[in-house]
C-alpha cells in the first residue's frame, strides 16, 4: 500500500493546485467579487460559487480514477475548468443576461440556479470523460 502514496501525492497536489488555478480563473472572469459578497454574507453567491467548484471536482475525481498519467488528469482538468467558464459565460451573457447582478444583490435563486447549472455541466462532462 505504501508504495503508492508517491502517486497519491502527485495527483493530491496537482489537484489542488488545479483547483486553486480554478478558482482563481472563475473569479476573474465573473464580474461580481465572490469572496467579498460571501465574507458579507451573500448566499447566492455562495451557492452559485461552491456548485460550479463542485461541477469541476467531479470530473475531476473521474479523471483520477481513470488515467495513467498525471498529464492526462491536468490536461482533462484544464479542458473541465475552460468547460465551466463557458458554461457561466454562456448563461451570464447570452441566456440570462444579469443574472450577475441579481447574484450580488442575494437573489439567491439566481445563485442556486448557476450552481445547480455547474454541477448538472459537471456530472455530464464527467460521464464523457471516461475511456
Amino acid at each position: 500500500m505504501l508504495s503508492s502514496l508517491p502517486y497519491f501525492l502527485a495527483y493530491f497536489g496537482s489537484v489542488i493546485l488545479l483547483a486553486a488555478s480554478f478558482l482563481i480563473a472563475y473569479v476573474a472572469i465573473t464580474p461580481h467579487k465572490e469572496f467579498s459578497l460571501i465574507r458579507d454574507g451573500n448566499t447566492a453567491a455562495a451557492f452559485q460559487l461552491v456548485g460550479t467548484f463542485i461541477g469541476w471536482t467531479i470530473p475531476m475525481a473521474v479523471v483520477i480514477g481513470f488515467s495513467h498519467h498525471l498529464i492526462d488528469m491536468v490536461v482533462w482538468g484544464v479542458v473541465s475548468l475552460v468547460t465551466q467558464l463557458l458554461i457561466f459565460f454562456v448563461m451570464s451573457r447570452i441566456l440570462f443576461r444579469g443574472i450577475e447582478a441579481r447574484i450580488s444583490d442575494n437573489c439567491n435563486a439566481s445563485g442556486l440556479f448557476v450552481g445547480g447549472v455547474g454541477v448538472a455541466f459537471g456530472i455530464l462532462q464527467a460521464g464523457c470523460m471516461v475511456p
